[in-house]
């Protein structure tokens, strides 16, 4: 059966039809070819003959512009032949020039062997000797030196670099022989793992500038505002443009879900309805849910619906082992369903799916099409059903469909200021090698600073024998005194803790701290693996939370107590006499207790005696009234207004709404929004310079929905600390109309 055949199924049906919000009807895109200047060279003509390959325009364009040595950034859909476009130049490089070498570098394992799987296929068919081979954390330790000595392409991941890098001295026939670097979904860099990695690859050009090698950059992404600005941002380096998708691509139906429409059903049990009714048409379905909890849900609850045990869970949490297999059995069409977390979101070689059920709004316009593109990779038409929620962003979105075709994606937002992340990549850099004043410009201006607040605290010591600081005009260069330092120094968190969820002495799943504490405190029901456990003790002190099987259908969600403190203002402007400010602030969150509950009511609340409580400065946006005259319930008004500007700001920002946070106070007149990450990540300022857009897309959602009071399409939100009280709708109305 086809996904039209489903489609009319839903029409033909008045309780499914009045859902149905939005159709719209993608047609198929004819390809456009080129023709290179000079040919390839024989072995890849002839591997491009053999596959019945005619190069589309935008890959020809890759190959001449990497030929002239330019560093690019490709940017066009997903199943657009962006892989190819860069293994062309790459490898017709390295047959013409015997010794050079070629660094891959992706966000995930899975991608990583997909592109093995890639490059020994071209290998293979083209007769070369290329050796291409995967080194990271799985790599067993008795092939890595053959590996670096005689694979002329290295695939990696930023995690597995960032501890390598340290050993550089191993590395150094293949770092002084290197010519390209890949860095493929460069999108996904962003935010906290953004900031670091930008500073992960100043440190491997530092340390290839050591052994005389600067090579070219070819970076591969899904649609951002300004390609170009992240690239640069990523690398320190300047690149030219390729954005004009000329592939072909077959028809696409997306179908928008208004879930609350049907009150009677959760809209997590309809998401998991619609995987099952997606598969009973035997559409090979993959599903994106919201978190870990609901992927292991919804593959539970869509099995049960569909009759059918080949629907699965798939999540970051799995060993590489069992996330290889379930890959392996969904591209050999062993398995007809998987329900996962973002996991899947990037390329990884899962087939040509008939259908996506997107869960909620992934919050980015980049995410949604990223997602909707894992369908019909084939050619085949394919469906596409987003499943909007009660939550401001999604209400957005059921109100503006057109707004994602339409309107420009958002800019991935990385933090190179974050004093925090900086010292942390030039402490790693000062094990690589020593720190000298010339590294200034992989560092930044305030590199001067950061050096001497780590040598006063012992973690650096000076090479020369006067102990003069390090500045731009001493000859002092510093090493770290310690060893190992990257593996102190996540990409992914600012947590150092790591905690250990433990059953039965085994170890389940590690958490960071802010992870435990949300999720794993005292009497928190956690799910691993579809199964739910109880949290029986947690241990501060050796950071073990011990577990237990627990039956039943009960669930828990944290009660958040915000405190924050102003410290320095960055930058003021005014609207209708109301100050806007953007500057550093000091949060503290505490874990005060939790609701016990079920899908349809809180059964009851616990409480702590000592709270779990995190402490952190950031970046903030906040918003100071000068006036309150007309408002009935300013503290509902205020705490209503909060939650409208948070859920809209990944329209804006590309975030989650889970990596703000914010605090209201009607007696102070104020309106917090913070970045939800030690020293900020860059959210903060993008909303502020564009503060005007945010206030205008929350009144959107606000006056646009048909509740008077307030609901979670509007007001209510899903990770409000204070269980949603108090709220008042219209009184947030009139906040928002005296700041535009």
């Amino acid at each position: 059966m086809s996904a039209k055949e489903l489609l009319k199924t839903f029409q033909e049906n008045k309780k499914l039809a009045r859902q149905i919000a939005a159709v719209v009807e993608m047609p198929p895109n004819k390809a456009q070819y080129g023709e290179l200047t000079a040919p390839l060279p024989q072995e890849l003509q002839s591997y491009l003959a053999d596959q019945d390959v005619t190069l589309y325009k935008h890959q020809v364009e890759v190959v001449e512009k990497a030929r002239r040595g330019e560093n690019i950034v490709l940017v066009t859909p997903t199943a657009s032949g962006k892989t190819l476009a860069f293994n062309l130049p790459v490898i017709e490089h390295l047959l013409q020039n015997k010794k050079d070498t070629a660094l891959y570098i992706y966000p995930m394992k899975a991608l990583a062997y997909d592109q093995l799987k890639e490059l020994k296929n071209i290998e293979n068919k083209s007769g070369t000797t290329l050796r291409p081979a995967v080194y990271d954390g799985d790599t067993p330790k008795s092939n890595r030196k053959k590996i670096r000595e005689e694979s002329r392409i290295i695939i990696t991941n930023p995690h597995a670099l960032h501890w390598y890098l340290p050993w550089h001295k191993l590395w150094a026939k293949f770092f002084r022989n290197l010519k390209f670097i890949i860095i493929d979904e460069a999108h996904w860099y962003r935010g906290i793992y953004g900031t670091n990695v930008a500073y992960l690859l100043r440190r491997l050009r530092r340390i290839l500038q050591y052994y005389g090698a600067d090579p070219s950059i070819i970076i591969s992404s899904a649609t951002m505002e300004d390609p170009k600005q992240h690239a640069f941002n990523l690398t320190n380096k300047n690149f030219s443009l390729v954005n004009k998708d000329c592939s072909a691509r077959g028809g696409k139906t997306y179908l928008f879900w208004d879930a609350p429409k049907n009150p009677e059903r959760s809209q997590h049990l309809q998401t998991a309805d619609l995987v099952a009714a997606c598969v009973n048409y035997q559409l090979q379905t993959l599903c994106f849910t919201v978190s870990r909890k609901m992927a292991e849900l919804t593959a539970l609850w869509a099995s049960e619906q569909a009759g059918n045990p080949y629907i699965v869970p798939y999540r970051a949490g799995y060993l590489p082992e069992e996330r290889r297999n379930l890959e392996k059995q969904f591209k050999n069409k062993e398995l007809i369903g998987i329900a996962s977390t973002n996991a899947l979101e990037l390329g990884v070689n899962i087939g040509g799916l008939d259908a996506v059920v997107i869960g909620g709004y992934p919050g980015t316009i980049s995410s949604f099409h990223q997602r909707a593109g894992r369908a019909g990779r084939s050619g085949q038409h394919s469906m596409v059903i987003q499943v909007l929620y009660d939550n401001p962003l999604d209400g957005y979105i059921l109100l503006n469909p057109s707004y994602l075709f339409q309107e420009p994606v958002e800019q991935a937002v990385i933090s190179l200021d974050n004093s925090h992340i900086k010292k942390n990549h030039i402490l790693c850099a000062s094990e690589e090698l020593p720190l000298i004043k010339e590294d200034e410009k992989w560092f930044g201006e305030n590199y001067f600073q950061c050096v001497t607040e780590l040598k006063t605290k012992g973690k650096i010591y000076p090479l020369a024998q006067a102990l003069q600081e390090i500045s731009s005009t001493s000859s002092t260069s510093y090493r770290y005194n310690g060893k190992n330092c990257c593996f102190y120094v996540s990409l992914t968190s600012f947590e150092e803790d790591t905690y250990k969820l433990m059953y039965n002495g085994r170890v389940l799943e590690e958490l960071n701290k802010r992870q435990a504490y949300s999720e794993a405190h005292p009497g928190a029901i956690f799910l691993h693996k579809t199964e739910p456990y109880k949290v029986t003790a947690f241990n501060e002190n050796n950071k073990e939370i011990v577990v237990e099987p627990f039956e039943g259908e009960n669930y828990t969600t944290p009660l958040i107590h915000v405190e924050i403190k102003a410290e320095e203002i960055v930058n003021t402007k005014y609207v209708n006499n109301n100050s806007l400010n953007l500057g550093k602030v000091t949060v503290t969150e505490k874990v005060t207790g939790y609701t016990l509950r079920t899908y349809k009511k809180v059964l009851s609340w616990e409480y702590f005696s000592n709270p779990l409580t995190l402490n952190f400065q950031t970046m903030g946006v906040w918003v100071t009234f000068d006036s309150l005259k007309g408002l009935r319930n300013k503290t509902g008004g205020f705490h209503a207004a909060e939650h409208l500007l948070i859920g809209v700001a990944p329209l804006l920002a590309m975030c989650d709404r889970w990596d703000l946070g914010g605090v209201s106070s009607a007696g102070e007149g104020i309106i917090y929004i913070y970045d939800g990450f030690p020293h900020g990540i860059g959210i903060s300022e993008r909303l502020f310079h564009r503060y005007n857009e945010l206030v205008a897309k929350a009144l959107n959602v606000a006056e646009s929905c048909k509740c008077e009071e307030g609901c979670p399409r509007c007001v209510i939100s899903p990770k409000c600390g204070s269980n949603n009280q108090p709220l008042d709708k219209q009184d947030a109305v009139k906040l928002l109309k005296k700041i535009t």
